[in-house]
């Protein structure tokens, strides 16, 4: 079972598409715990905890779906988010003793195995300026300062008790919602609350700016330069995944024609080879490599290895990317194996060399 499992390496989809399932799952069942009671009646802190997994594992939920989201783009960060999310989601299905919480529960672990053995695939890392972590920091530091100022003055407040409250208060308070059920009491209070009113909503508008403007800014760009800027940078690369000697004739006639790049565990072949090229060293299936050799805008993807290994770097490269046109150069190929993996074109040097080596002699004859 465990070498099934270690043989079966699920794709990028696969993972996502779990995710989404675990999500919609999480919010249903989060609904139901809310209008419905315990299988199990238990009080106190059990009780709590049961009542609070209702609606937490609904938003939980959505969580889950902007992860998805995020993994769809490749973002490690998403993934391991996803990880945590769906921990937890599997702790939900198990507190709230509720028996529709079960099959949340069930697919919760299936998640964390699929996340496991889809851990390769998710590469992509998240750029954060320094004006952005200065302002999630300072978010975080307004609500800090918010929950400590009204828990620590709670005494001048009506119905501020834990630091829950303080944390309910400190956020409809800093988002403008106001529903008037906490009031200040005393002048110290009144004080506090004025600062939290003029810090809160400057601090998150702040915040929202300096996050998604960026995105913002890159996807408008992203639109108006896409026919032109785009194309002029894709044009012709091509990415060759392996090299020995079915490989050198190959990238010596790309170098006279276009630009290349070689991912390859044999660096010590290309070098003796004289190629001017990128050469990335490594193996052809990882997916950091295959994103740091621009195959996402690649024009066509050559794979020249042994037919041990083609598979494996084929379904590497139709994870990152499934439109790029593929081409496999191996000896004794399996076409339609290669074929329904998601290879465009199939060659076979020997069979080419044999049928041309049958017709220039049955040629010669015939003449």
């Amino acid at each position: 079972m465990l070498d099934y499992l270690h043989a079966y390496k699920p794709g990028k989809s696969v993972a996502i598409e779990s995710v989404v399932a675990i999500a919609f799952v999480s919010i249903a069942t989060g609904v139901i715990a809310i209008i419905t009671e315990p299988v199990v009646g238990v009080s106190g802190f059990l009780g709590t905890i049961g009542s609070i997994a209702g609606f937490s594992g609904t938003v939980l939920g959505f969580a889950l779906l902007v992860t998805a989201w995020g993994m769809q783009r490749g973002y490690r960060f998403a993934y391991l988010v996803a990880g945590v999310l769906i921990f937890l989601a599997a702790v939900h299905g198990i507190v709230q003793l509720r028996l529709l919480s079960i099959p949340l529960a069930v697919l919760s672990v299936g998640g964390l195995i699929v996340l496991t053995l889809t851990s390769d695939r998710f590469t992509r890392q998240i750029s954060i300026s320094d004006t952005q972590l200065g302002a999630l920091a300072a978010i975080v530091g307004v609500v800090c300062y918010g929950t400590a100022g009204t828990y620590a003055l709670r005494a001048g407040f009506d119905d501020v008790e834990t630091v829950l409250d303080a944390l309910y208060f400190t956020l409809i308070t800093a988002t403008t919602v106001g529903y008037g059920d906490i009031h200040p009491l005393t002048e110290e209070a009144r004080l506090f609350v004025t600062s939290l009113v003029v810090l809160g909503p400057a601090t998150i508008a702040a915040t929202a700016g300096s996050v998604f403007s960026p995105i913002l800014r890159a996807q408008l760009s992203k639109g108006v330069h896409n026919e032109s800027s785009q194309a002029t940078a894709r044009s012709n690369h091509v990415v060759v995944l392996g090299y020995g000697d079915l490989a050198a004739p190959i990238v010596n006639e790309f170098s006279e024609r276009t630009s290349f790049t070689i991912i390859t565990e044999n660096t010590a072949a290309v070098e003796q080879s004289d190629i001017d090229a990128e050469v990335i060293t490594g193996d052809p299936t990882n997916g950091r490599l295959l994103e740091r050799a621009g195959i996402e805008d690649a024009t066509a993807v050559v794979v020249v290895t042994g037919p041990e290994d083609t598979p494996n770097i084929i379904r590497a490269v139709r994870d990152r990317v499934e439109s790029v046109h593929l081409v496999a150069v191996s000896h004794e190929a399996d076409v339609e194996t290669l074929e329904g993996l998601g290879v465009d074109v199939v060659i076979d040097p020997q069979m080419i060399l044999g049928a041309a080596t049958v017709d220039a002699a049955l040629g010669g004859h015939d003449s």
